[in-house]
């Protein structure tokens, strides 16, 4: 059941994480990191929309006159970082959902140039006269 407190993009990302951890077995172990995903990108968008809202500032002067990144620029780039930690987590990224369906190991590859040359026997028989 999604939470009643998620915006629009909170939404959203518990849906698809849900439909993630749903083909996994024991699904049930997968909803609180499924709850944190949803809860971090709902933060995301959260604080992007208070950024917009502040005329997207990129810079913020201390009171001692240090010339810094925007708190909330610094906020939404951690937050970012922390959604898409736990999307990997449940294999919500192409890279991990490739990982996630087996396979070869990357570099694993079998090239033409990397198998054995084929086993040579020799016929004992050949080249004798009869």
């Amino acid at each position: 059941m999604i939470p009643d407190d998620l915006g629009d993009a909170g939404k959203r990302a518990f849906n698809l994480a849900s439909a993630q951890v749903d083909a996994m077995p024991e699904p049930e172990r997968f909803r609180d990191a499924v709850l944190r995903f949803a809860r971090a990108v709902d933060l995301v968008e959260e604080l992007r929309e208070e950024w917009i809202a502040e005329g997207r500032p990129k810079l913020f002067t201390h009171s001692n006159g240090a010339l810094v990144p925007h708190p909330l620029l610094k906020l939404i780039a951690e937050t970012e970082k922390d959604a898409a930690r736990f999307g990997r987590a449940l294999k919500l990224e192409p890279d991990a959902i490739k990982g996630a369906r087996g396979g070869s190991t990357k570099g694993r590859q079998s090239s033409p140039d990397r198998k054995a040359p084929p086993i040579v026997t020799v016929n004992p028989n050949l080249g004798k006269l009869k």
